[in-house]
Parts: C-alpha cells; sequence; structure tokens
C-alpha cells in the first residue's frame, strides 16, 4: 500500500511536546521538531512539487469547485497532497478525513500499521 502524509499528521510527529501517541505510532523518538523533521527525511521519500503538479492541482480543485466541493478560496495544501497521491497511486494518512474523502483514499493514522508506510 503506497501512503503520503497530510501535513497535519506530519506536524504531529515533529511537535516537540503535543501527540505522543502519534510520534509513538510513527516511533519517532527525538525531542525537536527540526530534528524529527530530518529524521523523517531518512525514514521516508519526499516527493518534488513541480510545476506539472500544481498544474493538476489547480485542474483538481477547480473540478472540486464545479462540484460544489469549496476546500478554500483558492488552491489549497489539501488538494496538492491529494493530487500528490493520485500521481503516486496513494492514499493519504490523516487526522482530517473529511478533507480528502470522494478524491483519493483516505485512511486515519490510527488505522495505519506503521509496518505500512514502509
Amino acid at each position: 500500500m503506497r501512503l503520503v502524509l497530510d501535513t497535519g499528521v506530519l506536524g504531529q510527529i515533529c511537535h516537540p511536546r503535543k501527540y505522543h501517541d502519534v510520534r509513538s505510532w510513527f516511533r519517532i523518538d527525538s525531542h525537536k521538531s527540526l530534528a524529527r523533521l530530518d529524521e523523517l527525511t531518512r525514514e521516508l521519500r519526499y516527493l518534488p512539487t513541480t510545476t506539472a503538479t500544481w498544474r493538476s492541482a489547480a485542474r483538481l480543485w477547480a473540478s472540486l469547485r464545479r462540484e460544489g466541493r469549496v476546500t478554500a478560496e483558492g488552491l489549497d495544501g489539501d488538494v496538492l497532497i491529494a493530487t500528490h497521491a493520485l500521481e503516486e497511486l496513494a492514499g493519504v494518512v490523516t487526522s482530517n478525513e473529511k478533507h480528502f474523502e470522494g478524491i483519493v483514499d483516505v485512511y486515519a493514522w490510527t488505522a495505519v500499521p506503521i509496518a505500512d508506510l514502509a
């Protein structure tokens, strides 16, 4: 299973004091946010955001607006993350499933075994 992390989950993994449950799930023990983010670069592949990805995200955003699904006044991060997931044939791991429902496969972080991220 291919998965993309939403920024909310990524922020919770990297937070220095809160969200111990999410950090435990991801098995990150570092104490500083930037150290956690650096550690993630050794564990996960970053997806490059190219001009083509931005254009695809803009088309997706426009399509969602035409359907009456306003995600934000302008192109927002959730649409960009959804576009990455679509390009990678992946689902999104998030703490805000509603933001991605009907666009891509979506999973609560609590429902994803950490082994699936490897």
